[in-house]
């Protein structure tokens, strides 16, 4: 009776686990975090030979998404940063700055009890 260890783990799964890190990668300021981050990236992209398909255009897309009903001026923002680079009028970097810049200005409702 041998023990197996392998884990079956969904594609789905792991590309969730790969956009979650770039999420935290793009908010992250911390350069030795970055690098960290991009690392563990790249390693569980190499487990099932996918290249990263998180991109900037993805982040501002699930965000614009996620706040369309709870943060309407916040997703009127979001929506003309990614129109923006999906038509090539800003870089890639530019529109990072410009969605950390707007997740600091727009902070989450908090309700204090």
């Amino acid at each position: 009776m041998g023990i197996d260890n392998q884990v079956s783990i969904g594609v789905e799964s792991i590309e969730k686990i790969i956009k979650e890190l770039n999420e935290i990668n793009i908010f992250s300021s911390e350069p030795h975090l970055k690098i960290k981050i991009e690392e563990l990236q790249s390693f569980v992209s190499s487990l099932i030979n996918l290249e990263s398909k998180s991109s900037v255009e993805d982040v501002i897309f699930e965000k614009m998404v996620e706040v369309k009903n709870s943060s309407p001026d916040l997703h009127l923002k979001l929506y003309m940063l990614y129109r923006n680079l999906v038509c090539g009028r800003i870089s890639k970097e530019d529109a990072n700055i410009s969605f950390e810049s707007l997740i600091n200005l727009f902070p989450p409702d908090v309700m204090v009890y």
